[in-house]
């Protein structure tokens, strides 16, 4: 049939087994062509009297249904409303015939089962999981700015009860085996080698080992969804969750909820209406679009450069530099599973009543309290956490380092002393082929390999602060890198379980080129008069900010003040006086302000918590009061990014604007529901996005002269992305 994705065969027993393969593929996706065979063979299943029961696995070992194909929801985004809902009801009918078997039906999940993947489990009358790590059960389609389109939001909701299905389709968070079987949404959990066993004795009628909830949490469940006071508080709570963390950008949760308790209150067929309707509406909005453009543009940014693969075996990790950076890279690399080194100069040199170990004494303390929350947050356990500490050396030797393969420095940001780090390294590292990164953030790495012996496994690797939380990493070109080290770069990052997005070896390489006027002209405006907190105010509710909505001062706070400073000067030399520092910045300098990291930035802060405006940054600001509206902000602040984004792609940073966006998306938090700098242009229009920045330039300075680039595609009528 087709693609041969799904194979069908009748157990002695009189058990149907439906088996889904899709020939070379790592993961089990729901195509046309592979829900059409699915659909033959359920037929081929239902028309056999032979058949007492079925069960509906995969011939993946670590794979159920990873979802359906991405491929073909962009093509129907791409088409009216009615495609999306005629693909909905498709997919309902097709799992409806599944439902109406008259006899037991089971699906054996071993491995990924998300979207429709779990919707064709829940068709089935059990569900059994193995019990693995590697089981993971969701629906994460909000996540793509929709719901799930083949009755998942309906069954979920009629199978586990109001607050677990809100839990699932909302947040779009898989959950692991156990989990599943203590919500409910599997009937049993079995150990891998014997899932197919059981499945089949359930399939004869066996009954599955269902978790029981204890009285009180029935009770609960049933006080708070069993009458329509109950449910009316269950919404007010589920919509008041959403909007504090979307502010109502994101439709798809809201929209999930009304379909969840139209499950919870109204008959099937018009549950599974109401569904398909809000899919069709949510599929082809353009949030949706936005997100999935994302979801595309991370799988490109996992590819190695053409024809290339990574030549080196990395086991052991050098770090350079145990500061906050090198000692949240040292433990990312650790909790990756590789052994780690984490090297500091000896601290006695800088200061005499210092211990020589003080600084890696200090950077070791600092992973320890990382692994510490991790056993405190349940998510590993002590026994872990010591292992992992035991397999990180602190040292102030570079002989240490001599059987490293991968180094990365995160030192401070002069080229002298990192250059200088590389001639040492050279002198100890036994493999001659190893890679040096460098987590610089505005220095070149062309020049830093100038003096390495072999210039081609020099790379930048830059991480963003905190390291644990943030989820880019910039994989930078030197004039001289080789493809290979590129590949490792990534298969290293990719490890930590980073985002990666390539740039060559430019001024602030891609995220604080673009970052830096955005940041610039907030601390302009601040000057001209317009109260910080009405800036920060009009960014937070655009969404800007990562990991949650925050400011340009907040932001500037969070990086620190010495390192935006330091990025500042260097475009400014690099890129002339459009990049010239506010003048309060030099004011900052000479109150030696550092941002939350030193306790006092353009706000104040307490334990690491945020107060008030600093009032020595508010005194320096000598304007009179200006205020400006929410939308002239956003606009002065995002046309900057846009207009250096189009710099950037001018320039050959990088050539695919998808990249550079979630560049801005995974290193900023530029909202995602946005798509990225270069496809808001897009959505305003960018002939109307040239026209503000030409108005723009001759009242706020040449920051804002449109790029070349924008003037052309506006002259043109075209925009950054096909289609």
């Amino acid at each position: 049939m087709g693609n041969n994705a799904v194979q069908t065969r009748i157990l002695d027993s009189g058990v149907a087994v439906i088996t889904i393969d899709l020939p070379d593929s790592k993961v089990n996706l729901l195509s046309a062509s592979v829900m059409m065979e699915l659909d033959q063979a359920v037929e081929q299943v239902k028309a056999n009297p032979a058949v007492k029961g079925l069960i509906i696995c995969s011939g993946k070992s670590d794979n159920f249904v990873a979802g359906a194909n991405i491929n073909e929801i962009q093509a129907i985004q791409n088409e009216p409303p009615v495609k999306a809902y005629e693909a909905s009801k498709q997919g309902k009918e097709l799992l409806a015939k599944i439902e109406r078997l008259p006899y037991p039906t089971v699906a054996a999940i071993a491995g990924t089962c998300l979207g429709g993947g779990t919707e064709l489990s829940l068709a089935c009358k059990e569900r059994l999981a193995a019990d693995s790590p590697k089981t993971r059960i969701g629906v994460p389609e909000v996540q793509l700015g929709f719901i799930p389109g083949w009755g998942g939001t309906v069954r979920l909701t009629r199978l586990l009860g109001l607050q677990a299905a809100l839990e699932l389709v909302t947040a779009g968070n898989p959950v692991e085996a156990r989990k599943a079987w203590k919500m409910g949404l599997v009937s049993e959990v079995v150990a891998p080698d014997k899932l197919m066993a059981r499945a089949e004795e359930v399939a004869l009628g066996a009954r599955a080992r269902r978790y029981v909830p204890s009285f009180k949490a029935r009770a609960t469940r049933t006080a708070l969804e069993g009458n329509p006071l109950g449910r009316k508080v269950v919404r007010m709570m589920a919509l008041k969750a959403i909007m504090a963390k979307t502010r109502g950008k994101f439709p798809a949760p809201l929209e999930a909820v009304k379909v969840i308790f139209a499950a919870a209150t109204q008959q099937p067929d018009k549950a599974f209406e109401a569904e398909s309707q809000a899919f069709a509406r949510l599929a082809t909005g353009q949030v949706s679009k936005n997100l999935v453009g994302i979801f595309f543009a991370q799988q490109e940014s996992k590819k190695a450069p053409a024809g290339a693969a990574c030549n080196l075996k990395i086991k052991k990790v050098g770090v350079l530099g145990a500061g906050v950076m090198g000692a949240g890279i040292a433990q990312a690399a650790r909790y990756a599973g590789y052994e780690v080194v984490l090297k500091d100069i000896d601290a006695s040199t800088i200061n005499k009543e210092l211990a020589p170990m003080a600084f890696v004494d200090k950077g070791m303390a600092t992973i320890k309290g990382l692994f510490d929350s991790l056993v405190e947050k349940g998510k590993m356990t002590r026994q872990k956490a010591d292992e992992m500490m035991a397999g990180i050396k602190g040292t102030i030797d570079y002989a240490d380092l001599a059987d490293c393969d991968f180094i990365i420095e995160a030192v401070v940001e002069k080229m002298k002393i990192k250059k200088l780090a590389l001639t040492e390294l050279q002198k100890v590292v036994k493999n001659p082929n190893f890679i040096f990164a460098t987590n610089t953030s505005s220095l070149s790495v062309s020049e830093m390999a100038e003096g390495a012996a072999n210039p081609s496994n020099v790379v930048g690797v830059h991480f963003f602060n905190p390291v644990y939380k943030m989820p880019l990493v910039e994989i930078v070109r030197g004039k001289q890198t080789s493809d290979a080290t590129i590949a490792c770069a990534k298969e290293f990052a990719s490890r930590l379980g980073k985002t990666t997005v390539t740039a060559a070896d430019s001024p602030g390489f891609i995220v604080n080129r673009i970052l830096a006027p955005y940041l610039r002209e907030a601390i302009a405006l601040a000057e001209e008069g317009v109260p910080l907190a009405d800036i920060d105010r009009a960014m937070k509710e655009f969404g800007t900010g990562f990991p949650s909505p925050m400011g340009p001062f907040e932001l500037l706070d969070t990086v620190g003040l010495d390192i935006a400073g330091e990025v500042i000067r260097v475009l400014h030399n690099a890129l002339g006086e459009r990049m010239a520092p506010p003048a309060i910045m030099g004011k900052v300098e000479g109150l030696k302000l550092l941002g939350k990291k030193g306790g006092k930035g353009f706000y104040l802060y307490e334990n690491g918590k945020r107060g008030d405006f600093n009032p020595d940054v508010l005194a320096a600001i000598t304007a009179p009061r200006k205020p400006m509206g929410k939308t002239t902000i956003q606009d002065r602040l995002l046309l900057a990014m846009i207009n250096e984004a189009a710099r950037t792609l001018e320039e050959g940073i990088n050539t695919d604007p998808s990249q550079i966006d979630l560049a801005m998306i995974f290193g900023t938090g530029f909202p995602p529901y946005a798509g990225g700098v270069l496809r808001l242009a897009d959505q305003m229009g960018v002939k109307l996005t040239c026209t503000k920045l030409e108005w723009l330039s001759q009242v706020a300075g040449d920051n804002y002269r449109p790029a070349e680039l924008l003037r052309k595609k506006a002259q043109e009528g075209s925009s950054f992305y096909a289609g």
